[in-house]
């Protein structure tokens, strides 16, 4: 359900963004910077979240066992789990037999196969997912503090606050200076004091675990960033994506939610989700003007009836 013709004029879509000349100087130093850069894996779900794992050697093994080149302290990942090996400029991944499977971008290696890494692999160990960016990627420079801290908000198990803060950010230069499109999901849950008074403080918790494990597992891609941002309030981080494209997976969510049983101690509890989208273009300086026309859009959403997607105009 999109809002009412008036409540979203999408002009901006489609532009291209660009760089600014104030900061082409400190772009070039970035660039410089990132050509020495190794290349990494970075932990998009898993603990360390945000982390970066850099391949300095010509042959590193990840597992759980803290002997292994890249340690990662996850049951659901075997000890020796698989190793990376550089050729050159290339990359290639080989399972070494583990019990829960290696995966890139949701295919399962056979043991002991080995496959060469693209830009932007998806590699799925146990629960944990990485993802790869060669040598030299700008990228690289820009998910450089993700990990400096704890970034899982207890309650729902995504991403918190201070983690979506800093992928804003990060993803906000990298598709400024990589000229590529980058939208932004802002949404919150309809009514959710009402449920809280209705059925309970347990029950609202009930719902926000339940909501966020309806979205994360069916409705995004592993690279989204899926962050609360506070109380019923959520945001998505979509790299590479257009307004359009935003505002077709928010619909995908929306109508998941509505549909959904949310039932807590046998009764079921209502839920429907408003959701605003907005898209970086040549008149967003920021990435805090980005978040601020998405939370607009979610106003109108809200304003308009509740239940639907709204695009930033």
């Amino acid at each position: 359900m999109a809002c009412p013709p008036g409540d979203s004029n999408n002009d901006d879509i489609g532009e291209k963004t660009t760089v600014l000349r104030g900061d082409q100087v400190t772009l070039n130093n970035e660039i410089q910077k990132a050509k020495e850069q190794p290349a990494c894996l970075i932990m998009i779900r898993g603990s360390p979240q945000g982390h970066r794992f850099f391949l300095t050697q010509p042959e590193m093994t990840i597992g759980r066992d803290p002997s292994a080149d890249l340690s990662v302290a996850e049951q659901s990942i075997s000890r020796k789990h698989a190793k990376f090996t550089q050729i050159g400029n290339k990359v290639h991944l080989t399972d070494l037999g583990s019990s829960n499977g290696t995966f890139v971008n949701d295919k399962q290696l056979a043991a002991n196969q080995s496959v060469e890494l693209e830009k932007e692999d998806m590699v799925k160990l146990g629960n944990s997912i990485l993802k790869f960016l060669p040598a030299g990627e700008l990228e690289i420079l820009f998910y450089g503090n993700l990990g400096s801290a704890a970034h899982t908000d207890s309650l729902t198990q995504i991403y918190n606050k201070g983690y979506l803060l800093e992928a804003l950010e990060a993803e906000f230069k990298r598709a400024k200076a990589l000229h590529t499109e980058f939208s932004l999901i802002f949404f919150d849950l309809d009514h959710f004091k009402k449920v809280n008074d209705t059925f309970g403080h347990d029950a609202g918790d009930y719902v926000l675990k339940e909501f966020c494990q309806v979205v994360r597992t069916s409705h995004l891609r592993p690279k989204d960033v899926f962050a609360r941002y506070g109380g019923e309030e959520f945001v998505v981080l979509l790299g590479s994506t257009s307004a359009k494209s935003a505002a077709e997976i928010a619909e995908r969510v929306r109508a998941a939610i509505e549909t959904h049983p949310f039932i807590y101690e046998g009764k079921r509890i209502p839920v429907t989700t408003s959701l605003g989208v907005a898209e970086l273009s040549t008149a967003v300086e920021s990435a805090q003007t980005l978040m601020k026309a998405a939370d607009k859009a979610l106003y109108e959403a809200k304003n308009s009836g509740r239940n639907k997607v709204c695009i930033a105009h």
